[in-house]
């Protein structure tokens, strides 16, 4: 059980929004990419893996060295949500936000891993992540901050709810690419 209902409501969120992307397309279309420029479905998920493992991966550290420094704001507001900042980003600079070599897929990857191996690897990910911050509460978890100017220095909570608003901006693109495409 989470301390953290906003955590929690965010780690719902992604596995919500999750299932229903899941359900939305044809099995024999996930690797093939829309456009030449544009990822596949699969590529797409593996990105959003990668963030994912991550940001776990930073925690792992993080979240000890930081916890003195949030306990000094115990009791102080602090924001529990995120604004889109995928989408302010491509409003202000007139192009979509670059993902960072660490972050994008490896060439040919449908080759490496399954689609079902995909889904299963990024929800063991998601299930490693919650446990790790399940026990953080809600007051402790919204004063760790990140020094990630782009994301106007988030804090946990909005950090993970920066997860799902990454995630369903990915998802948004690949329908409107693929549907484009007529791929679906």
């Amino acid at each position: 059980m989470m301390k953290s209902q906003y955590m929690d409501q965010y780690f719902d969120q992604l596995i919500e929004q999750r299932t229903h992307f899941f359900n939305q397309f044809d099995s024999r279309v996930v690797w093939l990419r829309p456009y030449e420029d544009k990822w596949s479905i699969g590529e797409t998920l593996y990105h959003v893996y990668l963030l994912l493992k991550r940001f776990r991966q930073l925690n792992i550290s993080y979240i000890p060295l930081a916890t003195p420094f949030a306990k000094l704001s115990r009791h102080k507001p602090y924001l529990t949500a995120s604004p889109n900042i995928y989408e302010q980003y491509k409003q202000t600079h007139k192009k979509p936000m670059k993902a960072p070599p660490l972050l994008i897929p490896p060439k040919h990857i449908q080759r490496k891993v399954t689609y079902s191996k995909m889904i299963q690897t990024l929800e063991l990910e998601t299930k490693r992540l919650r446990n790790r911050v399940a026990a953080l509460d809600e007051d402790l978890a919204g004063h760790i901050r990140y020094p990630d100017p782009p994301a106007h220095y988030p804090n946990l909570i909005q950090g993970i709810h920066l997860l799902a608003i990454h995630e369903m901006h990915h998802f948004a693109l690949c329908q409107n690419y693929y549907e484009a495409a007529e791929l679906r």
